[in-house]
């Protein structure tokens, strides 16, 4: 390190990291929201950058929407049906293709044999584009659904083009884009222009532009999925196929379910489920015990047999509650039998 003489006068030396100062002379392009998409509507932050130094995992927020050593933001849609119409993946700023990939299927990592996840491990992130902005930074957009690349090498994009499209290519076990901002190929937090593995807590650095600064507001619970249905969901993988959720159930239909999926659930969360007839009537429910530990995700559901008779004809409505910290996080859906 090179020292230089300062002025007695001055009061304070303010010694910044070289990281820091490097990104003061090639400051980060303003980042846009790399999906085309609403968040906390049909798009949500799953995942973030893990900011623990350890073998233990922590968000910018010092949450536990991460895991250990995930080295990017995922940002991911509800469900698969959702992914078979196409939800963009854009372009967050201005820049140049200067790498992609664009034919691994859109599979659950889980769902390989184990032979063949050594194979797709070697293409971690799937289907991929890199964008280079210039002064060393670049943005990576992973896990692109197979086919859906829409750029080439070396193609100038706007912010705000469509480059491809979510998909669940590589290693992943859910749809969703995974984003990474870098400088001189070291992974830069965007949420608070740090390196990973620098420590949670509060950051005054942001590389996001103001609208998206604004949707990207810390998220801690989403509810994905929640309906009701004739016949009993089997699990997570079921419900992310988004084909389960019925208007409309026959009088005859031997049962009726109401479930829901959820990301970022928390210890000692208290889970509530009810469901209710036409006339208000509880026709099932259901209380779990504290949540043992986080959880990413979760899903629960509930069920009544067919009444004497059949169904009643009227609206059912179904309600799940989430009990944290003295205030509960809620989420409907109804069916009509006619």
């Amino acid at each position: 390190m090179r020292f230089v003489s300062i002025p007695a006068v001055l009061p304070i030396l303010l010694i910044l990291p070289l990281t820091v100062l490097a990104q003061q002379k090639s400051p980060p392009p303003e980042l846009g929201l790399p999906v085309k998409c609403s968040l906390g509507e049909d798009c949500f932050v799953q995942h973030y950058i893990d900011t623990d130094p350890t073998k233990n995992a922590a968000d910018y927020q010092c949450g536990s929407l991460t895991y250990d050593n995930h080295r990017g933001t995922d940002i991911r849609i509800r469900t698969l049906a959702d992914m078979a119409k196409g939800v963009p993946v854009i372009a967050s700023a201005d820049g140049v293709v200067t790498g992609l990939r664009d034919n691994i299927r859109d599979q659950y990592f889980s769902d390989y044999s184990k032979p063949q996840r050594r194979s797709v491990f070697e293409k971690g992130l799937g289907n991929v584009v890199v964008l280079g902005h210039g002064n060393g930074w670049t943005t990576f957009y992973a896990h692109l659904k197979k086919n859906s690349i829409t750029v080439k090498k070396n193609q100038r994009v706007k912010k705000g083009t469509v480059i491809g499209y979510v998909g669940m290519s590589g290693v992943t076990d859910f749809p969703h884009v995974h984003f990474e901002l870098r400088h001189n190929n070291k992974r830069i937090d965007p949420f608070t222009g740090n390196a990973i593995k620098s420590g949670c807590g509060p950051s005054e650095q942001n590389y996001w532009d103001d609208l998206t600064r604004v949707s990207l507001a810390y998220q801690q619970t989403g509810f994905l999925y929640t309906g009701l249905s004739e016949t009993r969901p089997n699990g997570r993988k079921d419900l992310e196929k988004g084909v389960r959720k019925q208007e409309s159930l026959n009088s005859a239909a031997p049962t009726l379910f109401f479930w829901s999926y959820y990301f970022g659930s928390r210890k000692d969360d208290i889970v509530t489920l009810v469901l209710k007839g036409p006339d208000g009537q509880i026709l099932a429910n259901y209380r779990s015990d504290p949540m043992p530990k986080n959880q990413i995700s979760r899903n629960f559901y509930i069920g009544k047999k067919k009444p004497a008779g059949g169904w009643p004809a009227g609206l059912y409505q179904g309600e799940i509650s989430i009990t944290r910290n003295g205030k509960h996080l809620t989420d409907r859906a109804v069916i009509s039998v006619k």
